[in-house]
């Protein structure tokens, strides 16, 4: 629980991950040794998802709900870089 008076600064950042060491694309105005709470969230990568694979273990409906979650997440994200 926070105490009063606490504001939470909550920012999309956009990383590569490198050598074991997420860097970040932008500078983040952070102090030295400043501890932050992160989320990391994978980028949908056509290759990473082997469709007709999941069609054969699942319903149509479980891959329809898949394509449909996917491409929404595809959408959500670019708007936000938009912005």
């Amino acid at each position: 629980m926070r105490g009063r008076g606490t504001i939470v600064v909550v920012r999309l950042v956009e990383a590569r991950y490198e050598n074991g060491v997420l860097l970040p694309v932008d500078r983040l105005g952070l102090r030295p040794g400043e501890s932050v709470n992160l989320i990391v969230v994978r980028r949908p990568v056509d290759g990473r998802w082997d469709l007709p694979k999941l069609a054969k273990a699942g319903s149509a409906e479980d891959l329809a709900l898949a394509e449909q979650g996917l491409a929404e997440w595809a959408s959500a994200l670019e708007t936000m870089e938009r912005s």
